[in-house]
């Protein structure tokens, strides 16, 4: 395993600790709610091939949303890390 490997693997298991953390609060069971709610809205009001339509773009939505935030995320540690440097606090 080279060293970027190493990395990218240390910072996913942070995010994967993250992700638990989250799913632990009153906001992921909030948004959990929610989601149920629009559901119901999405079977109640559309047709069976608009709401399969509807469904397929709020997939990739959050696909893309996802991976943002995956990179934003790996970014602010590698912040930090360079932060930590130019402080001293990291050799």
């Amino acid at each position: 395993m080279t060293n970027q490997q190493g990395w990218h693997e240390f910072l996913d298991n942070l995010l994967e600790n993250a992700i638990a953390k989250h799913k632990n609060s009153k906001e992921y069971e909030y948004c959990r709610q929610r989601q149920k709610q629009i559901d119901e809205m999405l079977e109640t009001n559309l047709t069976a091939d608009e709401k399969a339509f509807v469904e397929e773009i709020l997939f990739e939505l959050g696909l893309a949303a996802e991976r943002e935030t995956e990179i934003v995320y790996h970014q602010g540690l590698r912040d930090g890390v360079w932060l930590l440097k130019g402080l001293g606090v990291l050799a």
